[in-house]
């Protein structure tokens, strides 16, 4: 039986439930690697599909899940055995009256190349369909991207072949890696034609997934010809001696699911903490249903704003933004007080770094909604990923929006120093391209009434300007309309300036003036990607008074300026040690 035909005849099917989950609970064991019990312990895994069987499932998907040699650390003849085995025996208690589905996950492994993905992938393929598989499913996926070489491939050997695409989705409305409900929708759509069904499974319960899932399968229904499919977990889990325990009952799991009859889902099933009970009695449910006509589904939201920040550099505006640097204190006075000054001196924005060089100051958007409240000047924050995972960025985000912040600067962030590692633990959970992309699409949805402006770093040092340039379009690609460049010091910055402004990207130049000649020496020698000319630092001496030495950087601040300003957007002036006089000088010469 082919999975189009059987939801051709129904209006709803029902799906089995989960295997790792109750697998362990029958035997004790482990879910991790089940599915090497095709070998092992046919018997259970035998006994699990004939009881979702038993409870009116009419899909059984193969206990194949994790099984690739990556995962179960085995050779390809094991491997091959594994596949085989796992699709013969839930073949063998589908007796021709259930669509099994070849169970396939995402292989995520950053030691690997796409290539040794790729090549996995096809094995997998080829032992699925020399068993006879002609129902693929992709489940728990974080995007599509990484599985569409397996798709492709499978459909070149068996064009008839019906591929299903399920993606796991938190409660937040994002992946594992970020991609929200509604950028999943344009992957979707891209790739459509791939596809014969996509839905949900795992990462929590129907009730969390409502919000999320009705109006993506209203768009799915509305703008495709793709089937529907949502097997949640039976409720959120929670961690007990270090075992992960679904506490939900069978019956809850049931009504909660069941409440998306009404929207005409093609497939109903179950995933993590479900059980035989579970299914059976949600194909109760189904079989109970007399829903003649599909409810209404509420659609996406749509943009309706645009950031401040945004508008202001659409405007052709020349734009001055003043960096100031958080203090490693709580007393936010002195940087208020800067930021005063500036606004007196006609900065349009000030921008607040976000703990460079991996030293440890205050949070830069608690100190920018400090200075946008206090001082009543627009603020743009650094946010820098290093130091936070996906939920703490998505936390950030949402908190400097609720604040009224509406740019942020995605940045990287500074490595650990050598010294520090072990004791201080740096995390990179993504970089700031991908946090860009991660930006605008919550822009698509959490912000869609007033999303945020998102800008990116550019280094314009001579010797790094072809692989600056390839990052610049990586980072315009996904989101970014403005940015801001590393200081510029040179004739062959400002050349590297004007290559990146011919992309047709807004760019702020960076102007840093030095206030001594300790300083100068510094930045030269110590800063990391600092290009200082000689003759600059020459011009200052150790035995220079305060005065002097500020007055001398001042200066050569503003020539610098001047060379820069008929190929910039702006000015992104970098206050020395939160001096704002010094920048005020320097605005009122230019």
């Amino acid at each position: 039986m082919k999975l189009r035909e059987l939801l051709q005849q129904h209006q709803t099917v029902t799906a089995d439930g989960a295997m790792g989950t109750y697998f362990s609970q029958l035997t004790g064991q482990s879910a991790e690697g089940c599915e090497k019990a095709n070998l092992t312990a046919p018997d259970v895994i035998r006994r699990i599909h004939r009881e979702y069987r038993q409870a009116g499932a009419v899909l059984l998907r193969t206990n194949t899940f994790s099984a690739n040699t990556y995962s179960l650390n085995v050779s390809r003849e094991e491997l091959k055995e594994i596949l085989t085995r796992g699709y013969e025996i839930a073949r063998e208690c589908a007796r021709g009256q259930a669509v099994v589905c070849a169970d396939v996950s995402a292989i995520y492994d950053n030691e690997l190349t796409a290539e040794e993905i790729s090549e996995e992938y096809r094995f997998i393929a080829d032992t699925f369909i020399a068993c006879g598989a002609k129902t693929f499913l992709f489940e728990t996926l974080s995007e599509i991207e990484p599985v569409l070489p397996a798709m492709k491939y499978i459909l070149s050997v068996m064009p008839d072949a019906e591929i299903v695409a399920s993606f796991t989705v938190l409660p937040d409305g994002c992946t594992r890696s970020g991609v929200s409900v509604h950028a999943l929708l344009e992957s979707i759509v891209q790739y459509q034609n791939l596809l014969t069904v996509v839905g949900f499974n795992c990462g929590c319960g129907a009730s969390q997934l409502l919000p999320y899932a009705v109006p993506f399968f209203s768009y799915i229904q509305k703008n495709t010809d793709l089937y529907t499919m949502l097997l949640p977990n039976s409720g959120y889990p929670s961690i007990e001696d270090r075992r992960t325990v679904f506490h939900s009952s069978p019956l809850y799991f049931a009504e909660q699911t069941a409440r998306f009859l009404p929207y005409g889902i093609s497939v109903l099933g179950g995933c993590c903490g479900t059980v035989p009970e579970s299914i059976s009695l949600l194909n109760g449910m189904i079989s109970g249903n007399t829903a003649a006509a599909v409810k209404k589904i509420p659609d996406f939201p749509k943009k309706t704003g645009q950031a401040a920040f945004a508008s202001c550099l659409t405007e052709d505006r020349f734009i001055i933004a003043a960096e100031l640097d958080p203090p490693n204190h709580a007393d936010l006075s002195k940087i208020l007080s800067a930021a005063r000054t500036l606004k007196e001196a006609g900065v349009n924005v000030i921008t607040v770094s976000d703990s460079p060089l991996g030293h440890a100051k205050m949070d830069s958007v608690v100190c920018s909604a400090r200075i946008m409240r206090e001082v009543g000047i627009e603020v743009l924050p650094h946010l820098c990923c290093r130091d936070k995972n996906i939920n703490a960025l998505r936390s950030l985000l949402l908190g400097a929006h609720s604040e009224g912040i509406r740019a942020v600067l995605a940045v990287t962030g500074d490595h650990i120093a050598e010294t520090d590692r072990g004791v201080i633990k740096p995390v990179f959970n993504m970089d700031s391209t991908r946090f860009m992309e991660l930006i605008s699409r919550m822009n698509e949805d959490v912000f869609a009434d007033s999303p945020i402006a998102v800008g990116g770093a550019y280094d314009p040092a001579k010797r790094k300007t072809e692989y600056s340039l390839k990052r610049l379009d990586r980072k315009l690609s996904n989101g970014a309309k403005f940015v801001l460049t590393q200081p510029v010091f040179s004739e062959e910055a400002i050349d590297s300036l004007k290559q990146a402004r011919a992309k047709g990207v807004k760019v702020l130049a960076g102007i840093m003036p030095l206030v001594s000649w300790r300083n100068a020496n510094f930045m030269q020698n110590e800063v990391p990607g600092m290009q200082i000319p000689d003759e600059l630092v020459q011009r200052f001496r150790s035995d220079m008074s305060r005065e002097e030495a500020a007055e001398t950087g001042i200066r050569a601040a503003v020539e610098i300026a001047e060379k820069v300003r008929p190929y910039a957007d702006g000015f992104y002036f970098i206050t020395p040690f939160n001096r704002a006089e010094i920048i005020s000088q320097i605005i009122k010469r230019l």
